[in-house]
This record gives structure tokens, sequence and C-alpha cells, in this order.
């Protein structure tokens, strides 16, 4: 499978996620609604930065945390509007 259609393949898969647990998934477990635009803020940082975790959501999450200094200024305000 070519880079191309692995990176289509990622973005139909995120987009179509709607919730990302950021503490676990126990009843105590935290859900947040992802808008499509702030996938778009974040997704050319998944791509650069986290590629070995996509689809996973949660997982991205947690790579973003760890690369937070890396990531670009649409993202970070993404995170910081989520609490993050």
């Amino acid at each position: 499978m070519s880079f191309r259609r692995t990176l289509l393949v990622a973005l139909s898969l995120t987009a179509s996620a709607t919730f990302f647990s950021t503490a676990g998934t126990g009843a105590g477990a935290q859900t947040m609604r992802v808008s499509s635009a702030d996938r778009a803020a974040c997704m050319p940082d998944a791509v650069r930065l986290c590629r070995d975790q996509l689809p996973n959501i949660r997982r991205v999450v947690m790579c973003f945390l760890d690369k937070r200094a890396k990531l670009s200024r649409g993202c970070n305000a993404v995170l910081a509007n989520y609490g993050l």
C-alpha cells in the first residue's frame, strides 16, 4: 500500500472516530468530542510525529503529549482547548 493510500485510510479512520479517552477505559474515563476542524489542525502533526500511532486517536494524543514541544501552534491550541 502506498504512503498516500495509507494516509487516506488513516484520515478516514480518524475522521470516523468521534470519541477518544484521555484517561483509560474504565468508568472514570473522560471522553471528548473531536471536531473535524480540530482533527484537521492536528493531522499534519500526527503524520509527522506520531505516524506509528495512527489511527488510534488515544495513542496519538499520548504521543502528542510526549512530543508537545514539537507540535504546531494550531495543534497545541487544540490540545489546550481540551485542557491537555
